[in-house]
């Protein structure tokens, strides 16, 4: 069934808001699943904020021209699907890599992150990193680390004139208390 220039335009448009939005675009290649599969596929990734969206080539492929993403044609090429990620990029891609292993006709084609374009090894290496919470975790753990250090050393420094003070003035009354004879 052919769709309207109307029903084009509002596609596209759909698709750049949702483009807008998203952090990461995953894209795969879906052709054979049944709607089980597919429902499997949207629940795991909407569980990740993301979501999973077949999509006519033409008008994907003009969306990202029009956001200056440069995606290779291969990538889409056949059935396709786009999962916009509006969460942690690295959950998202292991997710669709898990899903992969167990549905056959899913196979992940590529990415893009950051406007840069990823080939389907570089959507494996994103699944490799760790999430956003544990990124965040230990960027704190480093800056509070050296916080620790710093106040640790200015505790030790002010500890030290503190006692050389305490001293002087032990000494000084020492010298005042006349002894008695």
């Amino acid at each position: 069934m052919a769709i309207t220039k109307k029903r084009k335009a509002e596609l596209i448009t759909n698709y750049g808001e949702l483009l807008e939005k998203s952090q990461a675009v995953i894209i795969a290649t879906y052709g054979g699943m049944n709607m089980p599969q597919f429902n499997k596929v949207r629940a795991q990734v909407r569980g990740v904020q993301a979501e999973f969206h077949v999509a006519k080539n033409t008008l994907i492929s003009r969306t990202f021209k029009d956001a200056g993403y440069n995606v290779p044609d291969e990538w889409l090429a056949g059935p396709t699907a786009v999962s916009f990620c509006f969460g942690d990029p690295p959950a998202l891609a292991k997710v669709l890599g898990q899903l992969s292993n167990e549905i056959e006709n899913l196979k992940v084609v590529g990415g893009v992150v950051g406007g840069q374009a990823l080939d389907v090894n570089g959507v494996k290496d994103l699944a490799t990193l760790p999430s956003l919470e544990v990124l965040r975790a230990q960027i704190i753990g480093a800056i509070t680390a050296q916080a620790s250090g710093l106040v640790g050393a200015l505790n030790a420094a002010v500890g030290g004139v503190m006692y050389a003070l305490q001293a002087k003035i032990d000494k000084e009354q020492q010298a005042e208390v006349p002894t008695s004879a």
